[in-house]
């Protein structure tokens, strides 16, 4: 049969084919990639489907009027869509979200998940998709912008959530006047927001979108300076994506889709769209964690499941 009677549109040739980059730029953008391989769809857990299991929350992945909403499905849904795949929301608790995806009952998980070795073990993580930073929450009069420090908290109060890995931190700041801690956020943040507690450490994303959609609170959200002596309270990670290990080309692909989102200037106006504004989200850690772990100086795949990469770039040219 004639190729020109195939009626093959560009994405689907995309989706069922592995095209070698040839362009510099692109190979240099997407790390070492593999020759070409021979035709083949990119395996999911249902087929034509990339089956999403998030936690529901918002501003990072949820599901509003049927349609999926936040941060993660917002980039990932452009990613998708650049496949020719269609997403499939699955919400579920925590850690039913990780195991599912570990055990290949779900393709992706999302939502400010941080990279650590134990997940690197079990799970194909992606590069960051952005850097969660500690912050801090405040009234809006207070006279802090840009970033304040742990000297800074002398002589304050200061809440969190029982059970924070952050509270032992807390605890150890010189010249805390108290430290308060709380079973909700809501709770905690309605407190700042009345005075009677001047500072609180909660989970950043969530607190910029509460800012956001209730501005009568009059608070704000400030970086706190990394201090190596409070690793926890000051500290950053990485908010990765995770992705089913037996299925190695679509993880390849999701990682090029990120590479590419970052390249483009594409995940900042979709952090910002909900909230998350502060340009700190998308400024590296002064060193990678993940070196020598799951990744190699060039970016690419260490650990046990490192394989050569198939090549995706075209898909986002």
């Amino acid at each position: 049969m004639a190729l020109d009677t195939l009626a093959v549109t560009r994405r689907k040739f995309l989706r069922y084919s592995a095209l070698a980059g040839t362009a510099c730029a692109a190979s240099g953008l997407l790390g070492p990639l593999a020759p070409a391989m021979a035709a083949q769809p990119i395996k999911t857990i249902r087929p034509g489907y990339l089956t999403a299991a998030i936690l529901g929350d918002m501003p990072l992945a949820a599901v509003k009027d049927g349609q999926p909403v936040g941060t993660d499905l917002d980039m990932l849904k452009l990613i998708a869509d650049r496949l020719e795949l269609k997403l499939d929301i699955v919400p579920m608790g925590f850690p039913a979200v990780i195991e599912a995806v570990r055990s290949g009952r779900a393709d992706w998980f999302g939502g400010n998940f941080a990279w650590n070795p134990m997940r690197s073990k079990i799970l194909l993580l992606t590069d960051a998709v952005f850097y969660t930073g500690a912050y801090i929450i405040m009234r809006d009069g207070e006279a802090f912008d840009g970033a304040l420090s742990v000297a800074d908290l002398k002589g304050r109060t200061l809440g969190s959530i029982t059970g924070y890995s952050i509270v032992p931190d807390m605890k150890k700041v010189p010249g805390v006047k108290e430290v308060k801690l709380y079973d909700s956020s809501d709770a905690c943040v309605r407190d700042v927001s009345a005075g009677r507690l001047d500072f609180a450490a909660l989970d950043a994303p969530t607190i910029d979108y509460m800012i956001l959609q209730n501005p009568a609170l009059k608070l704000k959200q400030i970086p706190i300076t990394y201090d190596p002596a409070f690793p926890s309270l000051t500290g950053k990670f990485e908010a990765i994506w995770g992705v089913y290990p037996q299925n190695q080309d679509l993880f390849d692909a999701i990682n090029q889709g990120v590479r590419w989102l970052k390249a483009t200037g594409q995940v900042a106006p979709i952090l910002t769209r909900y909230g998350i504004a502060n340009p700190d989200y998308l400024q590296p850690m002064p060193s990678d964690p993940r070196l020598g772990v799951d990744r190699d100086g060039n970016g690419a795949l260490l650990g046990p499941f490192a394989h050569p990469p198939r090549d995706f770039s075209t898909a986002f040219s």
